[in-house]
């Protein structure tokens, strides 16, 4: 008895679209000469990564193409073993699918939309020199408040604890 799969692959965006259709072929053709039947063939067309790293080549888009198939088992381990050798697939899964397949609506090509980020807007009062202080020197040292106000703050708090540390060995020393 057969079961039903889906495969999804992320293709590298560089292949371009003549490339991209050949693989899709490609990868039907191995499932149709492994034994399976490809019930759909969807092509979702370039889509936003969720995420990038280096087993995705740092790229920000890739190609999703979506294969809904019938077969045995047996025949997925040629298949990934391909598709972990070819360099365009960026990544892949293979699902077992449990009742019917489910049936994604297309989406109409201005219904995609791909977010690019604006870039981050710059200040037209030019750099912070004269308003940021925070690179004058360690902290404490502001030149803009009362001289010594925060040193001297932190020495009686220094002060408190070797007093206290010194109470508990005296303690210690009387057991």
């Amino acid at each position: 008895m057969a079961k039903k799969y889906e495969l999804v692959l992320i293709l590298d965006p560089q292949i371009g679209d003549t490339q991209l259709e050949t693989g899709v072929e490609k990868y039907k053709t191995q499932l149709e000469s492994a034994g399976a039947e490809v019930v759909n063939v969807d092509t979702w067309g370039l889509r936003k990564l969720a995420y990038t790293s280096m087993a995705l080549r740092q790229r920000k888009q890739a190609f999703y193409v979506m294969y809904q198939f019938e077969g045995a088992g047996d025949s997925l381990v040629t298949l990934e073993a391909n598709l972990r050798l070819d360099e365009a697939v960026l990544r892949h899964l293979v699902i077992a699918v449990e009742g019917e397949f489910l049936r994604i609506p297309q989406l109409a090509p201005e219904n995609i939309y791909i977010y690019n980020p604006p870039a981050r807007p710059h200040d037209r009062r030019g750099p912070r020199r004269d308003r940021d202080d925070r690179r004058d020197g360690p902290p404490g040292n502001r030149s803009d408040g009362p001289v010594g106000s925060r040193s001297e703050a932190a020495e009686p708090a220094t002060v408190a604890v070797a007093a206290a540390g010194d109470d508990a060995s005296a303690d210690k020393s009387d057991e």
